[in-house]
């Protein structure tokens, strides 16, 4: 068949393929698929199973606080001072809070009193060695995690495995207290090594290099006073490590900010629950409590701060005042000695009266005018309230005014000097109520604030999910392990169905299954070829049709002497070439079984192999590869000389020789073709074994002097394209391929094989 046939009839089988495929999915297949690779699939997910367990157990586990925080409508409770009340009182909206509690004011406050930018703890060999270490502090303490006072520890976890790692390594047992750790701007954020020595010593390192000593309970600094230490508690083995950072205050700031969680519980409740996760269950607590805490204080400094406001302002409106007063009196004192104490009337002091009512109230609304601008604008309603009661004082005042104007000169001079005079001095003791006032509000400010419930650790971590992590790890190890079988059996292009040849139009002469007792005979003779390298075993024979007649693969071989007897009646020859695409697919062992079963059947056999690079049929026949085809075809050796027996009655055999420097060029020459003749007309059959024609020419030489050419192509090994290059490279050099042999052919439930049943004798 030509090239063109060849491409055109694998195209058309692609197509068809395709389109089966796109057309129908084979689910039997693929599970019949899995059922073959269970054990593969089983093995995989059984290794993930047991990483995942590793996994979780090395996993930290995670605790969380809860704490409960109440908002209230503001309420001073001082009687009588409603009006304060409404000025300085304001409901606070739950969203407002929430931002506020989660702010840099309040969040840093608790990182500054529980000095979160220090972190210190004890170095561990990884998640193993803080596994370890929870491990310790679990038993330890009776099962409950606790706060460790260090005091009480006077024993150290040391498992054995700590002996195959580094001595600075801490497993359990050791802690250490920073009380305080300033460093210069260059070092912030750099990790430090403390290293504890004996009699509560210990030495600072940077980098590897010792920065400096301290002590225990002493302020230790380095040269130049830029790194400051204080270390008020170290209970550690000595050479025991620990790890010292100062991180950046905005750093732990904005990690507390990340951590924090608060949400309002319901719709306008005002009830907020604070939450806050971390592995150390004490520090949680006592971080969240810290926060509390913070945010009552500043609530109610936020609270008090516009009483503050109004306070500095009156009392720097006081002396003002005061003043004023003091110089209305002398110049009201002057203006009588000066005219002879003018007396004013009746009628003229029930004016003054009124004027004297009606600035101080117009007074009062200017400093309450003062406070009120800086809470409202003045479209604001109570804004506008004040500005009319204002401009309705300034009217009657007006018209009292007027009333003045008939008064004789004299007694409207004293009328205007003693209205000042009683103004500032209502003035100046209204200041001094509102400052007492407020100084009373100020002192019983309490804030809408109220902590429910504070922090309080849950009792069992509640992360990591141990068994939801090795229950998905276990799944993805069985996800991977089917996809990989799945995937490789799509990818594959082994061969595995004999249509796939005939769709080609390439014949099936023989499928050859797939000998079990023939593979472990040859891992049997390697094994020993291992052990005993030096020493040959005469009695060893791996040639399967001597061995085991009755194997379905020999079966199978007599199924291709038939086929063989009668392809070769119109052969030129009674020459039989074996061959393949490419190495590994089972030449040798198909050419020495069919030889030696056709030599069982009484015809005289000769069996030359033809791969002087790299043929091993001498050891199927367990003889010398000394004196063979390449010696004959140099002319060292005589045909009968390079002639062996081959253990079996009427099977001769010729190895492939000494390894040549030309192979193919000796093979051209005419020393070959004499050997041709010599086997023809002295055997009834010569079976040659060639080496792969894709990989060398030798096949194809060999091949115009057969009669009768086979290709061999391997059960899932053998892709259908490189049979077909293999076939059109001979066609090309002149040799026609009479068909193929299947070889190899396993019994699986995911295809359709050809030997699931057996016929055996006894």
């Amino acid at each position: 068949m030509s090239q063109e046939q060849l491409n055109t009839k694998l195209n058309q089988h692609n197509s068809h393929h395709i389109n089966e495929q796109s057309d129908d999915i084979d689910f039997s297949r693929y599970f019949n698929l899995l059922l073959e690779n269970k054990w593969l699939i089983a093995g995989v997910t059984t290794l993930f199973a047991i990483a995942g367990v590793i996994i979780a157990l090395l996993q930290t586990p995670i605790y969380k606080a809860d704490a409960l925080v109440q908002i209230e409508q503001k309420a001073t409770g001082v009687p009588g001072l409603g009006d304060m009340e409404e000025l300085f009182g304001a409901e606070s909206k739950a969203i407002t809070e929430i931002e506020l509690l989660k702010s840099r004011k309040v969040l840093g406050d608790a990182v500054d009193e529980l000095k979160l930018d220090i972190i210190a703890k004890p170095k561990h060999f990884g998640k193993l060695g803080e596994y370890y270490a929870r491990k310790y502090a679990h038993s330890y303490f009776g099962g409950q995690i606790t706060n460790v006072n260090a005091n009480s520890i006077t024993t150290f976890n040391k498992p054995f495995i700590s002996t195959f790692f580094d001595s600075s390594y801490a497993w359990g047992g050791e802690h250490i207290n920073v009380a305080q750790f300033k460093v210069a701007k260059p070092f912030l954020g750099k990790t430090f090594e403390l290293i504890a020595k004996d009699n509560d010593q210990y030495q600072v390192y940077l980098a590897g290099e010792l920065v400096f000593s301290g002590r225990v309970n002493q302020v230790a600094t380095n040269q130049d006073n830029s790194i400051q230490l204080l270390v008020n508690n170290l209970k550690a083995q000595s050479g025991t490590a620990f790890t010292l950072t100062r991180t950046y205050r905005a750093d732990a700031i904005a990690k507390l900010q990340s951590s924090l969680q608060v949400a309002e519980k319901g719709k306008q409740s005002g009830i907020l629950t604070l939450a806050l996760q971390g592995p150390n269950r004490q520090q949680a607590e006592d971080t969240l409590n810290a926060i509390a805490d913070a945010f009552l204080l500043q609530n109610v400094k936020r609270m008090s701060q516009e009483v503050e406001k109004s306070i500095e302002f009156l009392n720097k409106e006081l002396p003002k005042i005061d003043a004023a007063q003091v110089q209305a009196e002398n110049t009201l004192n002057k203006f009588r000695l000066d005219n002879d104490a003018i007396d004013l009337t009746l009628e003229t002091e029930s004016v003054l009266e009124q004027l004297v009512e009606l600035d101080t109230k117009i007074h009062e609304l200017s400093f309450l005018e003062v406070d009120i601008a800086q809470k409202y604008t003045q479209e604001h309603p109570k804004y506008q309230s004040l500005l009319a009661k204002k401009r309705d004082l300034e009217a009657q005042k007006q018209q009292l005014n007027a009333q003045i104007k008939d008064l004789p000169q004299a007694q409207q001079q004293i009328l205007r000097m003693a209205r000042d005079v009683e103004v500032n001095q209502q003035i100046y003791l209204a200041l001094l109520n509102k400052v007492q006032e407020l100084n009373v509000v100020k002192a019983s400010t309490v804030g809408n604030i109220n902590i429910v419930d504070y922090a309080q650790v849950s009792r069992f971590p509640i992360k990591p999910k141990k068994s939801l992590i090795v229950v998905i790890i276990t799944l993805l190890g069985g996800f991977l392990a089917v996809a990989y079988v799945i995937l490789k059996s799509a990818f594959h292009r082994g061969v595995t169905n004999p249509q796939d040849f005939e769709d080609v139009g390439l014949n099936v002469y023989a499928t050859v299954p797939l000998s079990e007792d023939h593979i472990k005979r040859t891992q049997l003779a390697r094994l020993q070829d291992k052990v005993k390298r030096n020493k040959r075993k005469a009695q060893r024979h791996e040639l399967l049709a001597e061995v085991n007649p009755a194997d379905m693969a020999i079966e199978a071989i007599r199924s291709l002497r038939t086929s063989l007897h009668f392809a070769m009646m119109e052969a030129k020859n009674n020459v039989v070439m074996i061959a393949g695409a490419s190495p590994e697919v089972g030449k040798s062992f198909v050419s020495s079984n069919l030889a030696a079963v056709i030599a069982q059947a009484g015809q005289k056999v000769l069996v030359i192999d033809a791969d002087m690079r790299k043929g091993y049929m001498h050891k199927i026949f367990q003889l010398n590869e000394q004196n063979g085809l390449s010696d004959i075809l140099v002319g060292k050796l005589s045909i009968e000389q390079a002639t062996q027996n081959a253990g079996v009655d009427n099977l001769h055999f010729i190895s492939r020789g000494n390894v040549p420097p030309n192979p193919s060029e000796i093979l051209m020459g005419e020393r070959f073709s004499t050997l041709i003749e010599h086997a023809k007309a002295n055997y009834d059959l010569v079976i040659i074994d060639t080496p792969p024609i894709l990989a060398v020419t030798d096949a194809a030489i060999v091949g115009n002097h057969a009669g009768t050419s086979l290709m061999l192509a391997r059960y899932d090994y053998s892709p259908l394209k490189e049979i077909i290059a293999g076939a059109n490279r001979f066609d090309i050099n002149g040799v026609d391929i009479k068909g193929i042999i299947f070889n190899a052919v396993e019994k699986r439930q995911s295809d359709y094989g050809y030997y699931h049943y057996g016929y055996e004798y006894k």
